[in-house]
């Protein structure tokens, strides 16, 4: 899969938007090793990675297709934060780890955790509508606006859709997929309950 057309899928997932870090990192690649500085501990210590595994998890759960554990987004979301991201979206992730770990996500039952990461996706939107304020309010003034880091739900939903989707459990089961195609059909008609195709 290229990475414009995964980055394509990922948007329509996500309702059309990605944050500008996400289109970055995704669109001109990784770093090499050291590159960037780095706002977090790499590699994730193991009770870190099954966090991240099962925020994912809850998100992309495992029904008749493969869910976010299948398809090892924990290590991809590791990987990308390591390499492609700046100390400002690694932070802002950090923080948001930490509040998971505060409130007990590991040890709260399914409908909990639901609820837990509900919050901290209105949270995400009303901080993602302040800094869109903030930033009109410093362009009005004339001065510079310095981009606060992605909220932690936002791109832990962002990168969990990329990680999933691009992997071969979610681009060949969760997906209608063609190893081989063959001529391009331009408008092809969808039977009921059919996947949307893989790219």
């Amino acid at each position: 899969m290229k990475r414009r057309d995964a980055l394509g899928r990922v948007a329509l997932l996500m309702g059309g938007a990605l944050s500008a870090p996400t289109m970055v990192a995704f669109l001109q690649g990784c770093n090499q090793s050291g590159e960037n500085a780095s706002a977090m501990s790499f590699p994730f210590t193991s009770e870190r990675m099954d966090l991240v595994s099962e925020v994912a998890e809850v998100i992309l759960p495992k029904t008749d297709t493969p869910g976010a554990k299948d398809a090892k987004v924990g290590p991809f979301i590791e990987k990308m934060l390591k390499d492609c991201y700046e100390a400002k979206d690694q932070s802002s992730f950090e923080k948001g780890l930490e509040e998971l770990e505060k409130k007990g996500f590991l040890k709260a039952s399914a409908e909990e955790r639901v609820k837990i990461l509900t919050e901290m996706e209105s949270q995400a939107k009303e901080e993602m509508a302040k800094a869109g304020e903030d930033k009109k309010k410093y362009t009005e003034a004339g001065k510079e606006y310095t981009d606060a880091g992605v909220p932690f739900f936002r791109l832990m939903k962002e990168l969990t859709l990329l990680g999933y989707f691009t992997s071969e459990e979610g681009a060949t089961l969760a997906l209608e997929y063609v190893p081989v195609p063959g001529r391009y059909d331009g408008c092809i008609d969808y039977t009921p309950g059919q996947k949307a195709w893989a790219m």
